[in-house]
């Protein structure tokens, strides 16, 4: 068995729009090189550089740059001294596209895309044997896909090409891999065209391919064919990331959804209204606290007090965040912290299993028998005081205000397990979230039952956890899904938050307008190398929302 390690190029992406000449037209190839060359400076070049560039005898040169200048496509700077592209350009970059206008109609799936996984978004169509990138909506994250426009890429090695060329005729597909012997960029990528063929039956069955790290280490893909009436792929879109964020389970998951997008824009290519673009949102994050929980939850702003209180549900520990330091409290006997919230009396209250715990100013701990709290997941406060619990009791949830003594007075049952619960800043409408069937449903207080706000796609992550802000606008931190999204009132994607840890658990605002938004992060449970993509994992991490649903990160108090 032959070593698949040898032979291996790594594929390098300032390499990938290199062209071959043609035989026979060196002169076109030359003006064409002059271009490439000053098209892709940073600013003007001078001729001195071009001259270094080219090695060509000036005389040459001039000759060139001349026939250039006179057809617009370059222009020169007599003050600088030095040339930059013509406005011949943007004449004819009006024609690139063809009618309808591919890249606008399919930006409205892309930026859906790019908001439903978190990671970069994809168009490319098939040219000259290759794939070539047309447009993209970037990932948040800092570390993220981000291969430029204008990139030429394989075939027989990217979610994008294996999905044309499943749907092309089989002789084409033939000329296409005939072209040149398949190249082999990683241990993974597939080389041998019959192999290649199998592969291609099987997406070609499934609707979408998968590229696991078969260019670049590190990095996978899923991508799907976009088809014309016809059912000719006329081009290619895909979501691509980090391998510790889009995982292998993530990837079969997120494969039917980049099927449809693909589908819904070939069904547009006539006519499609576009919509506006989503705000983007900062991607760097700093951590609040220096500890990292085993699963860190229950955040809650005491503003009496201007600290957070937060519980290592695990440990299990209470933590109270504030100026200037975090001030741990443990429990005893060891339950898990099922639910955190602040008494009437300024108070941290928490339901530890059957218990209902006050732990009061100077620690003093005091407790009550709660039986009715068992199977707590969530506690929630109302602006009037109201302390409301989740608990479930097999299939259902019942939730309900708390008293003092640990009942629970008359409420709602929602079917399946709620694990998050939110107030409307009026206390008029609280809402609650089902990590499991990925729903978030709005609860009018004086309505008979809950109705559907809206319902995240697993390969977003799993809602489980829910803050309204001062604005009176709702977020959710999306479990597995790297990011907090921030909704709109129809349940709406309205900007991602990119987070650098994969499991958010909790959320919570500081009250005034423009306060912190603080996120209790979990790590148990994380594999390996996911833990070591995201050491902050199970650290409390603090951002400040800023204009316009802009989020920046700062350093918290610790």
């Amino acid at each position: 068995m032959s070593d698949p390690s040898s032979g291996i190029r790594e594929w390098d992406p300032d390499s990938a729009g290199t062209r071959q000449s043609v035989p026979g037209t060196q002169l076109i190839g030359k003006a064409f090189r002059l271009i490439d060359l000053i098209g892709e400076a940073p600013g003007l070049v001078s001729t001195a550089e071009l001259s270094a560039a080219t090695g060509w005898p000036k005389a040459t040169l001039y000759r060139i740059l001349a026939a250039l200048i006179a057809q617009g496509f370059i222009r020169f700077d007599p003050v600088a001294q030095g040339y930059t592209l013509g406005y011949r350009f943007l004449e004819l970059a009006q024609n690139v596209w063809t009618a309808p206008d591919l890249a606008a109609i399919a930006s409205t799936e892309l930026q859906r895309l790019r908001d439903m996984t978190g990671e970069t978004a994809y168009l490319a169509v098939l040219h000259e044997g290759a794939v070539l990138s047309l447009g993209k909506f970037e990932s948040p994250h800092d570390v993220r896909s981000a291969a430029r426009l204008g990139m030429r890429k394989p075939l027989h090695c990217t979610s994008q090409g294996k999905a044309i060329l499943a749907f092309l005729p089989e002789e084409e597909v033939d000329r296409l891999l005939a072209r040149a012997p398949l190249e082999r960029f990683t241990p993974q990528t597939i080389t041998d065209p019959d192999h290649l063929r199998v592969q291609l039956r099987i997406v070609r069955s499934r609707g979408y391919a998968i590229e696991d790290q078969e260019i670049l280490i590190g990095n996978r893909c899923v991508g799907a064919p976009v088809l014309d009436a016809a059912g000719r792929p006329v081009a290619a879109i895909s979501v691509a990331g980090p391998i510790y964020r889009l995982t292998k389970e993530r990837v079969e998951q997120l494969g039917p959804e980049i099927a449809l997008a693909a589908r819904n824009i070939g069904l547009a290519l006539r006519s499609m209204p576009m919509k506006p673009a989503l705000p983007r949102t900062a991607s760097h994050a700093h951590p609040a606290e220096a500890q990292p929980a085993f699963y860190g939850a229950h955040p809650v702003w005491d503003a009496s007090h201007a600290r957070l209180l937060w519980a290592d549900r695990l440990a299990p520990c209470l933590y109270m965040t504030g100026e200037p330091r975090t001030a741990p409290f443990r429990l005893e006997p060891f339950e898990p912290i099922d639910g955190v919230a602040l008494a009437p009396g300024g108070e941290a209250l928490l339901v530890m299993g059957a218990r209902l715990v006050k732990l009061g100013e100077g620690g003093h701990v005091s407790e009550i028998a709660a039986p009715e709290l068992v199977g707590t997941q969530a506690l929630a406060t109302d602006p009037q005081g109201g302390i409301w619990a989740a608990v479930q009791h097999g299939d259902d949830t019942r939730i309900a205000r708390l008293n003092e003594d640990g009942s629970l007075q008359t409420g709602w049952t929602l079917r399946g397990n709620v694990g998050a619960l939110a107030w409307s800043r009026d206390g008029q409408r609280l809402f609650a979230a089902d990590a499991q069937r990925g729903t978030i449903h709005r609860i009018e207080r004086n309505a008979p039952s809950p109705r559907l706000v809206t319902r995240i796609l697993r390969v977003s992550g799993e809602p489980r956890s829910l803050a309204v802000d001062a604005e009176d606008r709702l977020w959710v931190g999306l479990f597995d899904g790297w990011s907090v999204a921030k909704l709109t009132e129809e349940g709406d994607v309205e900007s991602l938050l990119p987070l650098p840890v994969p499991r958010p658990t909790g959320l919570a605002f500081e009250a005034r307008t423009g306060g912190a938004m603080y996120v209790t992060t979990a790590r148990i449970g994380l594999a390996r190398d996911v833990l070591e993509n995201a050491p902050l994992s199970g650290r409390l991490l603090i951002a400040h929302p800023g204009k316009a649903g802009a989020i920046a990160f700062s350093e918290g108090v610790a």
